[in-house]
């Protein structure tokens, strides 16, 4: 499994000074086709993410979710940052990207004020093929995050850490057809918001009760 793309950003944002656009990476790899199945790999890349943009959104009955869904409900970065308000207080938005079926939202503190930078990413993913198990997240050193509410709609969520000078938390919240990813990277100072509450959040976004 990949290192988060997010956190990487993150650091590039503390590095040039200004904020950068969260871009998540998937949480698991999907297991390799058994002998002999269909290999889905043979369709086109856009099958699977078209399917879900057809879907309603709402995925307690175990359907997919969509990018525009949220969207719908959460029409930019303001609208998102409402949900997100405690930990972007006193933060500046430095990129909002609402395009080619992704949302990126950014926020950075101020020249003078302590170094800290928050990023939420909602994208799509392929389906419940993307969504990882409690198993996979392990092997990729990842923390596990319950959530019943999360789980009865077919998702699941895990946290990244990164430690030194700057420090983060990245919880990437999965479910099929949308993966969320919230980040919070801090400077001398541990990241405090992750986890529990980030997953929340992201339940909040996709629209899920529980």
């Amino acid at each position: 499994m990949p290192t988060s793309r997010p956190l990487t950003r993150l650091l590039a944002a503390f590095a040039l000074g200004c904020g950068a656009a969260l871009l998540a990476s998937c949480a698991a790899a999907a297991p390799a086709p058994a002998e002999g199945d269909p290999d889905s790999s043979a369709a086109p890349v856009s099958e699977e993410p078209s399917s879900a943009q057809g879907a309603n959104g709402e995925g307690s009955s175990g359907g997919s979710f969509t990018v525009d869904a949220v969207l719908s409900r959460f029409p930019s970065c303001e609208a998102i940052g409402a949900v997100v308000s405690a930990q972007i207080a006193g933060l500046e938005l430095s990129d909002e990207t609402i395009e080619d079926g992704s949302i990126a939202c950014s926020w950075i503190s101020p020249i003078g004020a302590d170094a800290v930078t928050f990023g939420v990413n909602v994208d799509p993913n392929n389906g419940a093929v993307d969504v990882p198990t409690p198993d996979t997240i392990e092997l990729a050193g990842l923390e596990y995050v319950p959530d019943a509410g999360l789980e009865a709609a077919g998702g699941i969520a895990d946290v990244e850490r990164t430690t030194g000078d700057l420090r983060g938390v990245t919880t990437i919240t999965n479910v099929p057809g949308v993966y969320v990813s919230i980040a919070q990277l801090k400077l001398g100072v541990d990241a405090d918001f992750g986890g529990t509450a980030a997953v929340a959040a992201a339940k909040q976004l996709l629209g899920i009760d529980g």
